[in-house]
């Protein structure tokens, strides 16, 4: 597999762009959304190890909610997005930019074959959208007393 400049995404909405042995780590602007404004970001320590799916760090947003963010990968954190310490609000502008969280060593890059392409997470994006919303039909197939 060519490692360089691949953007993969995960189940659970971050998004890692791969380089050559390493790859830099976020969430997606679609979570951002979601969640609202974040106005506290707890990234990793540089040197520390974790596991594909094991939490990495977590936000908090502004009515005192956190939800983890998750390695894409397993790896060593090289880099952190120090900036975010100062200013959390710059995950909130550029989610998929300026606002990454950190960028960590790829040491097993077939792990990244279970992650998604930009195209297949657009679809599961989708997929999860409909999942919230049911529709007039799904509605009163739910509700018997209609």
């Amino acid at each position: 597999m060519n490692l360089n400049e691949v953007k993969k995404f995960t189940a659970t909405h971050e998004w890692i762009e791969v380089g050559e042995s390493d790859g830099v780590v976020g969430i997606t602007e679609r979570v951002q959304l979601e969640y609202g404004d974040i106005i506290f970001v707890e990234l990793p320590a540089v040197g520390d190890e974790y596991e594909q799916d094991e939490p990495l760090g977590r936000v908090e947003v502004t009515d005192g909610n956190t939800f983890p963010i998750h390695a894409p990968a397993t790896g060593e954190i090289k880099e952190i997005n120090t900036t975010l310490e100062e200013d959390p609000d710059l995950i909130n502008h550029s989610p998929e930019g300026d606002g990454w969280i950190c960028r960590i060593t790829i040491e097993s890059p077939r792990e990244l074959d279970i992650l998604m392409d930009v195209d297949a997470y657009n679809d599961y994006e989708e997929e999860e959208l409909d999942d919230e919303y049911m529709d007039e039909e799904d509605f009163y197939d739910e509700d018997e007393a209609y």
